[in-house]
């Protein structure tokens, strides 16, 4: 019976001794597993020591720390921003650049928030590519100065920021209001005035029809006399079997003829 109680005894004792032991380690050591698509940093009592690649790591002793980044392609929209183009017109346009980290390390020491230095690099290089573009430029293009955009930033946020963009693009491109008057009464009159061109145009090809057949007819007068004959043929149709017009003398015999 003492037997027994000295087995219970034993494994109390080392389920406890299990538990402290569990616990003590959980204390005294850290792990992290890190996916594909993340690159991590290890720092130890404040200094970096190396970065993580994908996998599974356990870190004994107090003081250590692990900032994961994510890898993959982000997007940035910088919105409502109201920007002077050279010839002092006002827009209103929204940028949205895809970028992602290349560099783990200087992305988080370059700034207290890098992404919100990347925000402010988009606007400022608005403005530079806006101001030197004239508000007829912008629009003939759509707004398609992206590569401009990615040109501006590319260089500066690699070296600066550890960051590699991909592509920068407008969204939006909203004129105010005054110039929205103002563009579309100039679509308007381009419109009425392309209308007015094509009506023209077709007038001008009546004319030239009719100056033609006044040709040929001149030169030939009895396709003149034939064709005269017909439209009375034709008009006649709808009044049954009288029909009073009068006919050219010299056409009687024609008329006789027929």
């Amino acid at each position: 019976m003492i037997e027994i109680f000295i087995s219970i005894a034993t494994i109390l004792a080392a389920v406890l001794v299990y538990l402290a032991a569990t616990r003590l380690l959980r204390e005294i050591t850290e792990s992290v597993t890190i996916w594909d698509y993340q690159t991590a940093l290890h720092f130890k009592n404040g200094r970096f020591v190396k970065t993580l690649e994908a996998g599974k790591f356990r870190f004994w002793g107090r003081g250590h720390r692990v900032i994961v980044y994510d890898n993959r392609i982000s997007e940035l929209v910088v919105s409502g921003q109201e920007l002077i183009t050279a010839d002092s017109a006002t827009l209103k346009l929204t940028a949205v650049a895809q970028w992602k980290i290349a560099d783990a390390l200087k992305f988080h020491l370059a700034a207290e928030d890098s992404r919100q230095a990347l925000y402010t690099r988009v606007q400022l290089a608005l403005r530079q590519v806006v101001g030197s573009l004239n508000l007829d430029t912008i629009l003939e293009r759509k707004g398609g100065f992206g590569p401009e955009l990615a040109t501006a930033l590319q260089e500066s946020a690699s070296r600066d920021l550890g960051i590699t963009l991909s592509k920068v693009e407008i969204r939006d491109l909203m004129l105010g209001a005054d110039l929205k008057s103002v563009y579309s009464s100039v679509l308007t009159a381009r419109k009425e005035a392309l209308a007015k061109l094509e009506k023209a145009r077709g007038e001008a090809a009546a004319l030239r029809t009719l100056a033609n057949a006044a040709r040929v007819f001149e030169n030939h007068p009895d396709l003149f006399r034939l064709r005269y004959l017909e439209t009375l043929r034709e008009a006649g149709a709808g009044y049954g079997n009288q029909l009073i017009v009068g006919v050219p003398e010299e056409w009687m015999g024609l008329v006789k003829k027929g």
